[in-house]
């Protein structure tokens, strides 16, 4: 598995990625996604958390229905494990809807669903996900928190090439 350069998303976001979604990466993605299984979160934060700032951990939620069905929020874990990394905290500052069409490994065209903002967060977020497609669903979720993104952390990592430094 290769590790995953920083990217910057459209609008100015950086994302840090422990690896490209590809590949094995992308298998294991897909497992804790859709069956469960957890190990992969703490071996991505590892290699994550030195390249983060130490800000307060926003997840971006699954879908309820999704949580419900398949008995996991891959980032609100990832989240959980880069904050006992980073001494920091988690804040649930985004509510997802209770089911929006999947986009995952689908067609992109689609708009990323709406979050609604369950509480405030004062100063910078870092907002984290599973994995980064096309970085609409970051730009969601960063929408509804309306702060500038810090940066974004993921597990796996397909926005196409862009160079890290603004």
């Amino acid at each position: 598995m290769r590790p995953a350069p920083d990217r910057i998303m459209a609008g100015g976001g950086r994302i840090v990625a422990a690896f490209e979604h590809s590949g094995p990466a992308r298998a294991l993605v897909h497992h804790l996604k859709y069956r469960g299984l957890t190990g992969f979160v703490d071996a991505a934060a590892a290699i994550i958390a030195p390249r983060l700032p130490k800000v307060v951990l926003v997840p971006v939620p699954r879908a309820v229905s999704r949580h419900l069905h398949y008995g996991v929020d891959p980032a609100r874990l990832l989240a959980k494990a880069l904050a006992r990394r980073l001494g920091t905290e988690v804040h649930a500052a985004l509510a997802p809807p209770f089911h929006s069409p999947r986009r995952a490994g689908s067609d992109h065209r689609r708009p990323a669903h709406r979050f609604r903002l369950r509480r405030a967060v004062d100063g910078p977020v870092l907002l984290v996900d599973d994995v980064v497609t096309s970085g609409a669903t970051l730009g969601s979720a960063a929408a509804a928190i309306g702060l500038d993104l810090v940066a974004g952390a993921a597990a796996a990592n397909a926005v196409p090439e862009t160079p890290s430094v603004r």
